[in-house]
């Protein structure tokens, strides 16, 4: 896989990185997107919270999304594997139907 060196800025502060060329898209929504919540963060609490605490509760705050995020998927997983047994259960049974009707 192709790698590429890019620029990312977080928080005012420029930061160079080498990644997968297909990824570009995926660091360059990350960074929007930690930017957007550091900037909410200071119009909310202004002078009170410095540059740092900013980006400590954006971390949290994005990481507390995903995992929300995997536990939805983890409980999504649970529900297929209960309707895959249900279709496994009821093919049987309509195999035995089948089978007695013949």
């Amino acid at each position: 896989m192709a790698k590429q060196k890019i620029h990312l800025k977080v928080g005012g502060k420029p930061y160079q990185m080498n990644i997968d060329s297909d990824k570009e898209e995926i660091y360059r929504l990350a960074e929007r997107e930690v930017n957007t919540a550091i900037t909410k963060l200071q119009n909310v609490f202004g002078e009170s919270f410095s540059l740092q605490d900013c980006l400590a509760i954006a971390a949290l705050q994005l990481s507390i999304n995903n995992i929300t995020i995997t536990k939805q998927n983890e409980m999504g997983n649970d529900d297929l594997q209960a309707l895959d047994a249900l279709s496994q259960r009821l093919d049987k049974h309509l195999n035995k139907i089948t089978k007695s009707s013949k």
